[in-house]
C-alpha cells in the first residue's frame, strides 16, 4: 500500500456507544477498484463486528491558494482519525489569510489572538 490504514476505536467510556460496546473507524485512500477489501487488514484487528458500513467519499482540495480572489477554501477530510491534517490544513490557511505564522505552542488558555 502506498496510504496507511487509519483504525479509532471508541467506547462506553468516552459516551459513544452502549456498555460493552465499541464504535470504531477503520479508513484510508482508495487505491483499487475495491475498497471495501482494502479495509480488511484494519477490520482483522477489531475481532467480530456486529454492523459494518462502507462508505467511499470523494476528497477534495482548492484550486487555488486564494491569495488572488481572497477566496480561501480548506481542503477535504482525509483518511486520518486524528484530524493532524485537518489542523494543519488550517493552519496553512491562517498563514494565507493574515501573513502570519499561527504558533499554538506558544499559547494559553484563555488567549486572545489579534490581527
Amino acid at each position: 500500500r502506498r496510504s496507511d490504514i487509519y483504525v479509532f476505536c471508541s467506547s462506553y467510556a468516552h459516551n459513544v456507544a452502549a456498555k460493552g460496546k465499541y464504535v470504531a473507524f477503520v479508513s484510508t485512500f482508495v487505491e483499487t477498484s475495491v475498497p471495501a477489501r482494502e479495509l480488511e487488514p484494519g477490520l482483522a484487528l477489531l475481532g467480530p463486528v456486529e454492523y459494518k458500513f462502507i462508505h467511499v467519499s470523494d476528497y477534495e482540495a482548492p484550486v487555488s491558494d486564494g491569495k488572488t480572489d481572497k477566496c480561501f477554501i480548506s481542503k477535504g477530510y482525509d483518511a486520518s482519525t486524528h484530524f493532524e491534517s485537518t489542523v494543519d490544513d488550517i493552519l496553512e490557511m491562517y498563514t494565507r489569510i493574515t501573513g502570519k505564522v499561527l504558533d499554538l505552542e506558544k499559547l494559553s488558555l484563555n488567549q486572545t489572538i489579534e490581527g
